[in-house]
């Protein structure tokens, strides 16, 4: 044997042998399990054996949606999560101005979010050039959804005078019908395209700076969506990046590429270079085809059947006509390409739940794997409509820290109280995975378990609809087995069994021991992926 795990609490995930202290491994894979004098017989000279001193045991944790690169990027930005009011993003900022000055760049900042302040209120221009007049700022918001920008940034970006009807849907105004410096969803492009595009090189380095990372928290696979970071290159230049360190065996975790394509033209492009989903190039596998229907909550921006009941001016704003949103799916699942759409209002959920209901019925293939990210504001018809097709759910449990806050005074209690219903999915048997949207979140699952088990806020004890909540076995399979079954890996990673990759985590102490509110305190002592130490703390 290769290596033996002894002495140890090992929650294996696997009914036909749902516990055991031991695991012996081989080649990556487990080849036994069962008691430290059955394993430990196993071993010779070679073999390398670790004792994990009655610790906790899990299958590896996957995060099923985030944005890895540009976690890695935004690493290097101004963090204003910690902000508390608008005085503190303008201390923060002030502190690169020279910074700025000296290098020519810009100063970004990032994760602000206005509900967090003490006066809730969206900054502007204005706000930021008390910043600076001379640099280009920009501040984006938590949900990434929408950005602010000083007069610089709006003047560099070509946005004070003469825009164009279709960029002012995407931008706020003064009364006096000059720009206010709030620029929302793909017009943040701009803010992207203005920054030097890093090289692939750089893209290397930044890949396993973010894979590192989550491996120190636990995550043997992510799923990413990464081709934002390059707009206009198909994703061409990230995927090769990813595969030369895949065939250099430098990927310390496992990706599955979740692939943003903004255009129709975009999409076209990638199947004639013949990608499609399940394309293996070891820890690297081409993913689903991410399609966008609305924007975000806070901004909001997520497109809803009715009027916000706290603005009543708007429902949001859909990215697709039921039309253009039918026809590029059409052509990513008659490619063979699985589906990942994200939605977050309700009328962007039925509008994804008819188009993979005509896919389905006039489209039909087997085993698609289909699926909905986010998952947020929906009523309960709309929730069982994933059994109906079979659908995958994309959750973000750790989002409630946040939006407990904002969605009843959104759309009020009772559609509030159908949404985020992670307790219904189960009880009908949906596959639901879960992730962070890092950097929305932090890539950090015990948390996120913590929020999924108790709906409830360790900060300010606010609970909310905790009858919603699932339990902690099926908190933990959605973090691990649901990722897997998410990209097709269901039959070699996901639970600890005998023939599967040893893809694990050790945990600094028992999860199913400590009260469920403290969960998010447990640290990750070690990761192993494919029988690999990728962390060891």
């Amino acid at each position: 044997m290769d290596t033996i795990l002894y002495n140890g609490k090992i929650y294996t995930q696997d009914k036909a042998y749902p516990h055991c202290s031991a695991i012996a491994i081989k080649n990556g894979v487990i080849a036994a399990m069962g008691n430290d004098d059955e394993i430990l017989a196993l071993s010779d000279g070679s073999t390398e054996k670790l004792d994990l001193n009655k610790r906790r045991v899990l299958p590896g944790f996957e995060d099923t949606h985030l944005h890895l690169l540009f976690y890695a990027i935004q690493a290097s930005a101004v963090n204003l999560s910690g902000a508390r009011s608008l005085e503190d993003v303008k201390n923060l900022c002030r502190e690169k101005i020279q910074w700025a000055k000296q290098s020519g760049k810009w100063i970004q900042g990032v994760s602000f979010n206005q509900d967090d302040w003490d006066v809730k209120k969206l900054p502007t221009r204005h706000d930021l050039d008390q910043i600076s007049k001379e640099v280009p700022i920009s501040i984006r918001r938590a949900c990434y959804h929408i950005s602010v920008c000083n007069t610089k940034a709006l003047e560099v970006l070509g946005l004070t005078k003469n825009i164009s009807d279709e960029a002012k849907i995407n931008m706020g105004f003064d009364a006096d019908g000059q720009p206010d410096g709030l620029i929302k969803e793909d017009l943040q492009n701009l803010i992207t395209e203005a920054q030097p595009l890093p090289t692939k090189e750089e893209i290397k380095e930044l890949i396993l700076l973010g894979l590192n990372h989550a491996a120190a928290k636990g995550i043997t696979q992510v799923h990413s969506d990464d081709f934002m970071v390059l707009p206009g290159d198909d994703g061409e230049t990230i995927m090769n990046a990813y595969k030369e360190l895949a065939s250099e065996n430098k990927l310390p975790i496992r990706v599955y590429q979740q692939c943003l394509l903004w255009e129709d033209k975009s999409l076209e492009r990638f199947l004639e270079r013949g990608h499609k989903t399940g394309d293996d190039y070891g820890f690297y596998r081409i993913g689903p085809f991410k399609v966008i229907g609305d924007g975000s909550l806070g901004a909001h921006t997520a497109y809803m059947r009715k009027p916000y009941l706290n603005d009543n001016g708007t429902c949001g704003l859909a990215r697709y006509t039921d039309e253009q949103l039918l026809e590029i799916c059409k052509t990513a699942h008659n490619n063979g390409m699985q589906l990942a759409i994200h939605c977050i209002g309700d009328a962007s959920l039925e509008q994804a739940l008819n188009t993979l209901l005509n896919l389905q019925l006039n489209y039909t293939r087997t085993d698609c794997r289909h699926g909905i990210v986010h998952c947020q504001i929906m009523d309960n018809e709309q929730n069982d409509m994933f059994r109906r097709l079979n659908l995958l759910a994309y959750i973000q449990p750790i989002f409630l820290r946040c939006d407990m806050n904002i969605v009843d005074d959104c759309v009020g209690s009772e559609l509030a109280k159908q949404s985020y219903n992670w307790r219904r999915y189960e009880d009908a048997g949906v596959h639901q995975s879960g992730g962070s949207d890092c950097p929305v979140e932090e890539f950090d699952i015990l948390p996120n378990i913590e929020y999924a088990v108790t709906r409830t806020n360790h900060d300010t004890g606010k609970s909310w609809y905790p009858e919603n909540k699932l339990t902690l076995e099926e908190a933990i399979k959605v973090f691990t087995y649901e990722g897997a079954y998410a990209s097709y890996s269901e039959n070699r990673r996901g639970s600890l069994t005998v023939g599967k990759y040893a893809d694990l985590v050790v945990l600094s102490e028992d999860i199913f021991e400590v009260p469920e509110n403290q969960i998010h305190n447990i640290n990750v002592d070690l990761t192993m992926v494919g029988g690999k130490i990728a962390y060891m703390r």
